[in-house]
């Protein structure tokens, strides 16, 4: 499952004055600001999502280890069994948001 959340937001606008904003992010990484009224999308610099989103990764990445050790130990026989799946799921779900941050 990609991690993308929607949230909404007064903002000014060139269209005039304070209008709703739909902003998307994936994994707390901003990417675009669409105003409700006129359509206008933002995204923002690539460079700086991805500096973002590379960061982001590398702390999701630290606390690997210490969330494997803790399933392995509270169910070891559904970590087994279900950890391959994840580790594909896991793959998929990074290149996806890879995907998604090279098309701002």
């Amino acid at each position: 499952m990609v991690e993308t959340e929607t949230e909404t937001a007064y903002l000014e606008c060139t269209c005039g004055g304070e209008r709703l904003h739909r902003l998307t992010y994936v994994h707390r990484c901003l990417l675009t600001i669409v105003c409700d009224n006129c359509g206008r999308i933002t995204a923002m610099p690539r460079e700086l999502v991805l500096g973002q989103y590379t960061r982001d990764f590398r702390d999701r990445l630290g606390r690997l280890p210490a969330k494997l050790r803790s399933d392995a130990r509270e169910r070891p026989v559904h970590f087994v069994v279900s950890l391959p799946v994840k580790a594909i799921g896991k793959v998929g779900q990074v290149i996806h948001e890879i995907k998604l941050i090279s098309r701002t």
